[in-house]
């Protein structure tokens, strides 16, 4: 088996996904589990000793006493054979007839006081008894002279055939019958010597064994399975519903059973010579006893490690964890964006935690006071981007259109009315809007301008499907400059003049609570490479890289609204570039 070290314990316990706080109290646990386990084996191992001592204990008294009424009952027989060769007993039974009245009366009180010896040598005998059949005479140490009952030859055929030192229970007598001669029915025998017992020594033997409330003690005869005594004390049980549970092929056994709702502990001895059973059964309550103190001891030890464990785990909840779990819980919303949080240090009593609290809020300051900054930077970048391009856009723009009107003027154009107020709309948004958020409807409304101005430059094979500008969205706000700037691109890089037919699409689609504007063209001289530089260009976060418009653009709508929106680069349905800018309709300005 291997064995558990402290660091595998700690390996176990930080491979477990759970918190600190039950992290520690899993920890206080598993010490504590070796301490049950072995308070409950040793109550266990106690138990099972004290039960196999008392059965071992009650096995020995018992075994004791049946070895005491071995002797006593082989003494009592033996007596029995020594009074058949009893002269006056011989006498009566052979020479009775040509006996003398004085002779009968004194040989008979010499048997009856022969008898009454017999009687008084034992206190299991009652009464013992001289049957004489041939004067049908019986002389006893009781009743002296008296007729031969006719039961006498019932009780001693009740014993025909059985050997050893046999008790005969007849009509709720106990007898020890010996004949003579040696001829166990009685019809053939000249007299019989019987000895009657004592029920009620018997009684008080078994007595001595029922040291408990509700236990019990049976004496049984092998032979016919009656039952010779039984005593309790509250709890009568009959001895075949006990003996139903043992195997009574060895000489002693002990078992635990139940009846009904009472549980008991029993152990037997038997002896053969006298073809007896002892029998002798005990609450099992009684057996436990001396482990009651234990027992108790050890609940008592359970229920204080209980409560030490709820104390234990109520103050490290208050001193320790709920400190913590607020820690993490602050971090938590930082992490998420919440820089408006703060800890209260009087709320906790350790000082080590007040002192996490008070630096966490000076940090949480600083990282807003930084943010705050490097926000402003930011801004005041990107404003100087836009304007840079700006200032690109405007002259080349302007140069082109200069030249324009000279043509459409020299060709007397009618078109050069319609082509100016395009361009001084073009030119009155940049120079009089200067707000860096606009209304979306704006934005694309000197989209559409632009797209009319180069319409009318390049109105030879030229196709420009712009679709109007959603209704729910058309106050959203936008940065300026974001959808004229990839139209420009298309004109400029994508659609070739060369071309039979050009096409520029402008899409409006409102995806997951995104706006995507799709600006679209069908150039031809897209290449993979080409496509895949354009958009390596927009992941890079360097500064030190030349500012172009789908860069400028890309920064500017992940500052306004989050990461997840931005400039995407990929092919177009049409052949050529598709340019999607993808807009945070749930997330509102910062600032």
């Amino acid at each position: 088996m291997k064995r558990i070290t402290g660091g595998n314990m700690h390996s176990f316990v930080q491979k477990l996904n759970i918190s600190l706080f039950k992290k520690i109290i899993t920890i206080f646990l598993i010490v504590l589990a070796p301490i049950f386990i072995l308070g409950i084996y040793i109550r266990n191992w106690g138990a099972d000793t004290v039960r196999d001592e008392l059965s071992k204990s009650s096995t020995a008294q018992i075994e004791f006493y049946l070895n005491q009424l071995e002797e006593e009952i082989e003494r009592l027989k033996i007596l029995q054979y020594t009074c058949l060769n009893d002269e006056h007993l011989g006498r009566l039974a052979v020479q009775y007839s040509i006996m003398s009245p004085y002779e009968i009366v004194s040989d008979m009180r010499q048997l009856q006081s022969r008898l009454t010896a017999i009687e008084y040598s034992s206190s299991y005998v009652k009464n013992v008894s001289a049957h004489i059949f041939s004067i049908d005479k019986t002389v006893s140490s009781e009743n002296g002279v008296d007729g031969v009952d006719s039961e006498v030859y019932e009780r001693i055929s009740a014993a025909a055939g059985l050997k050893g030192a046999q008790i005969i229970r007849y009509e709720g007598g106990l007898y020890l019958t010996t004949v003579y001669p040696l001829d166990q029915s009685g019809q053939n025998s000249n007299y019989v010597i019987e000895v009657e017992l004592n029920q009620d020594v018997f009684r008080e033997d078994l007595e001595q064994f029922n040291i408990y409330p509700d236990s019990g003690s049976f004496l049984i005869d092998l032979t016919n399975w009656n039952e010779i005594s039984a005593v309790s004390t509250g709890k009568l049980l009959q001895p075949n519903d006990i003996l139903d549970k043992f195997s009574i092929a060895d000489k002693s056994g002990t078992n635990l059973g139940r009846i009904g709702d009472y549980r008991y502990c029993s152990v037997y001895a038997k002896s053969d010579y006298l073809g007896m059973l002892l029998l002798r059964y005990l609450p099992e309550n009684m057996v436990f006893m001396p482990m009651q103190i234990f027992t108790s001891w050890i609940w008592i030890f359970i229920i204080v490690s209980i409560l030490v464990i709820l104390i234990f785990s109520l103050f490290m909840h208050r001193y320790i964890n709920k400190p913590i779990k607020n820690l993490v819980e602050v971090f938590r919303q930082v992490e998420h964006g919440n820089l408006q949080t703060s800890l209260n240090p009087d709320t906790v009593k350790s000082s080590e935690f007040a002192y996490l609290y008070t630096r966490f809020n000076k940090m949480v300051d600083s990282l807003n006071q930084l943010i705050d900054q490097a926000y402003k930077q930011k801004i005041l970048t990107q404003r100087a981007e836009l304007k840079q391009l700006q200032a690109q856009i405007k002259p080349h723009f302007l140069y082109n259109s200069f030249f324009i009107i000279n043509t459409m003027a020299q060709l007397g154009d009618e078109n050069l009315i319609e082509f100016t107020n395009h361009l001084g709309e073009y030119y009155r948004y940049l120079t009089r809007n200067t707000a860096d958020i606009i209304p979306l409807c704006e934005e694309v409304e000197h989209a559409r301008t632009y797209t009319r101005i180069q319409t009318m430059r390049f109105s030879k094979n030229l196709e420009v499907d712009f679709s109007p500008c959603p209704e729910a969205f058309e106050q959203y706000p936008v940065p300026r400059l974001i959808i004229q700037p990839l139209i420009e691109n298309a004109f400029e890089h994508a659609v070739d003049k060369r071309m039979k037919d050009r096409k520029i699409a402008v899409s409006f689609l409102v995806c997951q609570e995104r706006l995507h504007i799709m600006v679209e063209d069908n150039g031809k001289n897209l290449t993979d490479e080409m496509l895949l530089k354009l958009q390596k260009d927009l992941t890079v976060q360097s500064d030190d890289i030349e500012v172009t418009a789908l860069l400028n653009i890309n920064r500017r709508l992940k500052l306004q609204y989050d990461d997840a929106s931005g400039v995407l680069l990929k092919r177009s349905s049409l052949g050529g570039l598709c340019a999607e800018l993808v807009l945070g309709v749930s997330i509102t300005r910062r600032g």
